[in-house]
């Protein structure tokens, strides 16, 4: 009877340790990921004039917060041409969504490690990226504040009735279009949009050396769609 106990104890127990290790060998899922996310998008020389906000009768010229302070980038949400948060904000109405490079990730069946990999990449490259937004920001800071104290004069001609508000509005958008050559002529403007071409580049192909040969084919198609502007 005994023998008999013990042979049931010792079967009990090798289903166990069958069932614990069945448990411990099991593959965690992958977890989703968020392709629309901001961490996949690339910035280029078209976005940094597009983040210039013209002035207005309302407002001045300013430079966009959004992303020259690196905020849009900074979100975990999705950025998608069809997500309506991403509406009002004046640089992304312009924004060439093929530059979401997400939109190709999402296609070419990357593993696990492939992902993770492209995701330091990106992070390194935003992060790069990030003293050139604001040194942009800083080099035409004198240009903006000359542009907003011309405003001021504007409005105050219109508010003396010395012009009127279709005059003035003429004026501002002369300025706007003046302030932008200015901002855009820039020696130091075009010293860090040549940085930021190379950058892409250089993320570019640094993405394109972790993928396979079919993958390749693929990312070499989509990659077109991109116009990068260097």
């Amino acid at each position: 009877m005994q023998k008999n106990i013990s042979l049931k104890m010792l079967a009990s127990l090798l289903i166990l340790g069958a069932w614990g290790c069945s448990q411990t060998n099991e593959v965690e899922p992958v977890k989703p990921v968020n392709f629309d996310s901001p961490q996949f998008i690339i910035i280029d020389n078209n976005d940094l004039l597009n983040g210039i906000e013209d002035a207005t009768l309302d407002s001045d010229l300013k430079l966009s917060s959004s992303l020259f302070n690196f905020g849009i980038l900074s979100l975990t949400n999705s950025l998608s041409a069809n997500d309506p948060k991403m509406r009002g904000i004046p640089w992304l109405e312009n924004f060439d969504f093929s530059k979401q490079l997400g939109l190709i990730f999402r296609k070419l069946n990357l593993t696990e490690t492939q992902i993770t990999d492209i995701r330091a990449l990106m992070k390194t490259y935003h992060e790069s990226l990030k003293p050139l937004l604001k040194e942009f920001q800083d080099a035409n800071k004198e240009i903006v504040k000359a542009a907003n104290e011309k405003r001021k004069l504007i409005m105050d001609d219109l508010k003396n009735n010395k012009i009127t508000r279709q005059e003035a509005n003429e004026a501002i958008k002369k300025l706007n279009l003046e302030t932008r050559q200015k901002i855009k002529d820039n020696p130091e403007s075009e010293r860090i949009r040549d940085l930021i071409c190379m950058l892409n580049k250089k993320l570019l192909e640094d993405i394109k050396a972790l993928l396979t040969a079919d993958q390749i084919v693929k990312w070499d198609l989509m990659i077109k769609r991109i116009q990068l502007p260097c």
